[in-house]
């Protein structure tokens, strides 16, 4: 019985998955309300550290990556950086890599924040 219900979670999620592939593929975020606006800069009128991921994301899908990287150029570093940390944590084989001691830790971590921050101040200038 447990088998069937990850069999359906499994489908359930591809498809959840494709269809959000498929949306940010077709529609444009910037020309689409299908999309939600960034709630920071609503209020702020400033750019927060994610605002232009949603057209970045439709842009790398459709093969612009020049366009995609104005955009929104800390996706670059931030989503291989998310990819390996979540393969370091899925897979228990992997939790006592050195390497992964390297991508959590402290200073990584610090490092990494000190990227968002000043991304954030220097784009907002």
């Amino acid at each position: 019985m447990l088998k069937i219900y990850r069999v359906l979670f499994i489908i359930i999620g591809a498809t959840l998955i494709g269809g959000f592939f498929y949306l940010y593929l077709s529609y444009n975020p910037l020309e689409s309300n299908l999309f939600p606006k960034c709630p920071s800069k609503y209020v702020t009128g400033y750019d927060c550290p994610g605002c232009g991921s949603q057209r970045a994301f439709h842009s790398v899908l459709n093969g612009e990556w020049r366009k995609a990287f104005d955009y929104n150029a800390l996706l670059f570093l931030l989503i291989p950086y998310g990819l390996l940390v979540g393969i370091f944590e899925w897979f228990p084989s992997l939790r006592g890599h050195s390497f992964r001691r390297i991508l959590i830790n402290m200073y990584t971590i610090l490092t990494v924040f000190s990227i968002v921050v000043v991304f954030t101040i220097v784009r907002n200038l």
